[in-house]
């Protein structure tokens, strides 16, 4: 995963940020009007990438 200003790129896809609650930021290819609907979430503070129900852990480079 690479997030780039307030893009991320998984596994070949671009995702958009769709906004941040809490902990959880949210991203999406075409982000829906409840923000918490997004396909991906991610918690900074983890590393915690949940998308489209699957779960990976990120670390920085």
């Amino acid at each position: 995963m690479v997030l780039r200003k307030a893009q991320m790129e998984f596994r070949g896809d671009k995702l958009d940020y769709c906004g941040s609650l809490g902990n959880e930021s949210y991203f999406d290819q075409k982000c829906p009007a409840q923000t918490t609907q997004s396909s991906a979430t991610f918690t900074p503070s983890s590393g915690l990438l949940l998308l489209q129900g699957q779960e990976f852990q990120c670390t920085a480079l």
